[in-house]
């Protein structure tokens, strides 16, 4: 104890007074040797995405589906305490269950339960951690050994020694920085005793404190280049949140379709079971003129287009279960799933207003913002990390190698520290390695080039993809819109037509085959007229909803509600965000 007492001050400051330019070289390499692994906020999106990563696998009776007591505990969404609660209305006649859902709130719980959505958040934070692990490799690495050894050997000479026993401890820290340097500092004492006659100190003390570097001057050089796996590891990031927006925007999507579809099948039924009713109340009427001139003839052909109105009656309801379904598995609600027999009615009045449609805005929107292109973007801006870093690969290995040590010998501990001082060692030097040939790092710079040219033919073909969509939806848009009017006009000519025949049903002399044949005919006629109206504006906002879903825009035509777990998620896509990411590609790659 008393040795290591001696070491104190003295030495201490001497040892920093030799080492003043040393230590602040070593300080600006440690410094260098900083990476974080922080990424870019991409505000609401980059939110939802953590909530959904945190929050895991939907609860469910049973999540993993292992317990076969309870099979479809795998299908029951259990109620969290954030969790909100539609009204239910039950029917006092049938006493059937029944949702009033509106769009936004489809949305919303689609947002916040759908598995599909829930598999691809995993994505990005998988993502951050590969970050993390491209980055530890700069961290600084503690190292530490100690060693006995003990040695009896037979000896021809005074000069030699025949006992020895040597202890060694040592430790240290290293570190490779961003520049691509790598040092080192190590401190050692050996404690040694040997028999050799000669020897001034029989049992000494060697104590050695180290520092090393090694700093590359063209291959593996430089900040760019060592860097080139973090920044890579942050673009794979970007793409995975882009993916996981893009599936966010595709389910938001197919729910919007599905909600546009379920209020269609539930007008379809309506437009039927009134049709079903017209032709029943024809029937009537029919077999109250049988004792005057309805024959066996009208009455089975009343008859038959009565039954043959039952049947697709029958098959329209099982459409609008299906398309229930459809709904209620994108939603995967905990209130509404698809264990669940109630009926869900939608509250949402179809859009039939068409803001103008700008062509170039709209492809300027696309372009900026549709994930595929952002993320045939994030590709070329991958190559060329790889680019650079394959032209390093490519030059020879020329390293400046220095090190300062100092080294103290003497019968105790403490003295051996107090001379360590009087004892320095410098040494620098340079390194070269030059392949002759160089084929492989040639070839690989080459495949780098390649892929990167394999990238932009990727980002154009992703463009004129896209381009060519978005027209097309643009043109369904207002195909669909003017078809609506049209096949207004239709139930409006539809609809006059048959009141004329009843009208003048009344007045007829007789009730002909061919009078009843076009009064069906005319009722089917309105009933096709009317679902063609319905389905007309239905494919109508549909369609809008698959043109925004091509410009990136989808989440911005229903406003989500400002107090649910996802808020206005749309604002996420705000103009000044499009801009934003339109900045150079490798901005997003910082350091720190």
């Amino acid at each position: 104890m008393r040795g290591w007492q001696r070491i104190g001050s003295p030495v201490i400051r001497a040892f920093c007074t030799r080492l003043r330019l040393l230590m602040t070289a070593f300080v600006l390499v440690v410094t260098a040797g900083c990476v974080s692994d922080e990424v870019k906020d991409y505000g609401l999106i980059s939110s939802y995405q953590q909530m959904l990563t945190e929050l895991g696998p939907q609860r469910r009776a049973d999540r993993e589906g292992r317990d076969p007591n309870e099979p479809l505990g795998l299908l029951t969404p259990v109620p969290t305490p954030a969790s909100t609660e539609i009204e239910v209305t039950i029917d006092p006649n049938s006493g059937k269950h029944s949702y009033s859902l509106s769009i936004e709130e489809a949305i919303v719980r689609t947002l916040v339960s759908s598995p599909e959505i829930r598999v691809v958040s995993f994505d990005p934070s998988i993502a951050k951690e590969e970050i993390t692990r491209a980055a530890a490799e700069f961290d600084p690495t503690a190292f530490g050994r100690t060693n006995y050894e003990k040695e009896d050997n037979p000896v021809n000479s005074i000069f030699q020694p025949g006992q020895s026993n040597a202890r060694l401890l040592e430790a240290g820290i290293r570190q490779k920085t961003v520049l691509g340097s790598e040092w080192s500092l190590s401190y050692a004492l050996t404690r040694g005793w040997d028999d050799l006659v000669g020897r001034t100190l029989a049992t000494r003390y060697e104590p050695i404190l180290v520092f090393a570097v090694r700093q590359p001057l063209l291959r593996n050089a430089w900040e760019a280049v060592n860097l080139a796996g973090v920044n890579i590891a942050r673009l794979n990031h970007e793409i995975a949140l882009v993916g996981f927006r893009q599936k966010a925007e595709e389910i938001s999507t197919q729910t919007i379709a599905a909600y546009w579809q379920l209020s269609q099948t539930r007008r379809d039924l309506e437009i039927q079971q009134s049709l079903l009713n017209e032709t029943t109340e024809t029937l009537q009427k029919v077999l109250g003129r049988k004792e005057i001139d309805a024959t066996d003839v009208q009455i089975k052909q009343t008859e038959a287009s009565l039954k043959s109105r039952e049947a697709v009656l029958i098959h329209v309801k099982k459409i609008v279960i299906d398309t229930q379904d459809a709904l209620v598995r994108l939603m995967a609600d905990p209130q509404m799933n698809l264990l669940s027999e109630a009926e869900i009615v939608p509250i949402t009045t179809p859009d039939l207003a068409m803001t103008e449609l700008n062509r170039e805005e709209l492809l300027r929107l696309a372009m900026n913002y549709n994930p595929a292109i952002q993320q045939a973007r994030l590709a070329i801006a991958i190559a060329d990390i790889n680019i650079e870093f394959a032209k390093s690969q490519r030059m020879p290995r020329l390293d400046l190698v220095a090190s300062s040590g100092f080294h103290g010998l003497d019968k105790s501990r403490g003295d051996s520290h107090d001379n360590m001082e009087d004892f320095a060692s410098y040494a620098l030097g340079f390194s070269l390695e030059f392949p002759l040939g160089n084929r492989q790092r040639q070839a690989e710079l080459m495949r780098r080039k390649l892929e990167r040219s394999r990238a932009v033919s990727a980002l154009q073909n992703t463009a004129d993809k896209v381009a060519a969509v978005v027209k097309e939806r643009i043109r369904r848009v207002e195909t669909n819109h003017t078809e609506i009017q049209i096949q207004k006009d239709a139930v409006e000519a539809a609809g006059t037509h048959l009141h004329a025949l009843e009208e003048t049903e009344s007045v007829r002399e007789k009730l002909t085959p061919e009078f009843l044949l076009v009064k069906l005919q005319a009722q089917e006629a309105l009933a096709q007229a009317q679902r063609a109206e319905v389905r007309a504006i239905v494919e109508f906002n549909i369609s809008t909803a698959e043109l925004a879903q091509a410009t990136g825009t989808v989440l911005k035509l229903h406003q989500v509600s400002a107090g649910s777990p996802v808020r206005s998620i749309d604002e996420s896509i705000s103009d000044q965000e499009i801009e934003a990411e339109q900045k150079e590609p490798n901005s997003a790659a910082e350091q720190k």
